[in-house]
């Protein structure tokens, strides 16, 4: 895959908090992708296409789905929000939308969007650190807190482990107080669903552990690896018996012409 197809998103974005559906995720990663591809990059004036078909098939969906679904979440995501926090002299907490304006155009399935000007300049590569991956990577996730995680994982891939705060994880992961209020739920409902994903069909491995402060636990620790790059597949040798049949065709071939040759003479003799 080209390298129009890597994903950079600035680490202050990846730690934003923020809750986005499957397909709203798919359709910002898919759209920032685009803008490198067409040689565009991110501008609050420029409309980014998503073609249907082209989204179908990088996140492996029902095409005669896509359409329907780019739309639903076009709509949703014009509402959406998203909060992030810097460090300009006292810390200051900011509130944007993703995007500024959408479109569609039905007679070619496309949907179109404008990024907002406060998120663009997280979405380029502008600052040192960065977040970058492949959009393959995460195009079989199916669950929108597998993608989150992997995002908050892979930044942490060459350090092999990362720590969170139970509660400023799921405040990242865009979760309200009320929801998967006990661990055991949280675990169950969305952790070890994201990792099982993320173990099947993404570039890396992980496993968690648990620490308590006091009799509580607090915190969850993951360890994160980097699955082996798989070898090219080599062609299989050819083997003995396989080398030495044509020779012994030829051979079997010639002693029937020379078998055929001395009948021919033999009538000849008569």
């Amino acid at each position: 895959m080209s390298d129009t197809n890597v994903v950079a998103k600035s680490n202050r974005l990846v730690e934003a908090s923020y809750r986005l559906s499957l397909v709203e995720q798919q359709m910002i990663l898919f759209a920032i992708c685009r803008a490198r591809e067409e040689q565009k990059g991110l501008s609050s004036k420029t409309w980014l296409t998503i073609d249907s078909k082209a989204f179908a098939a990088a996140f492996n969906t029902d095409p005669k789905n896509a359409y329907r679904q780019l739309n639903e979440a076009a709509a949703t995501l014009y509402d959406r929000s998203i909060t992030m926090y810097d460090n300009i002299g006292d810390p200051r907490r900011i509130e944007t939308r993703w995007i500024q304006a959408k479109a569609k155009i039905d007679a070619r399935g496309h949907v179109q969007l404008k990024f907002a000007d406060c998120v663009i300049p997280y979405l380029e590569r502008l600052e040192t650190e960065f977040t970058e991956y492949r959009l393959e990577k995460i195009g079989k996730l199916s669950s929108g807190y597998a993608v989150r995680l992997y995002e908050l994982l892979v930044q942490y891939a060459k350090i092999k482990s990362r720590k969170f705060d139970i509660s400023d994880l799921r405040k990242t992961l865009g979760m309200s107080e009320l929801e998967y209020q006990t661990l055991d739920n949280l675990k169950r409902r969305v952790i070890d669903v994201a990792v099982a994903q993320i173990n099947a069909h993404t570039d890396i491995t992980t496993s968690y552990t648990q620490s308590r402060t006091g009799r509580t636990i607090t915190h969850l620790t993951f360890a994160i690896k980097l699955k082996a790059k798989k070898a090219p597949k080599k062609d299989a040798p050819v083997r003995p018996a396989e080398k030495a049949a044509p020779t012994a065709d030829r051979e079997t071939a010639k002693k029937r012409i020379m078998e055929a040759k001395s009948i021919l003479t033999q009538r000849d003799l008569f």
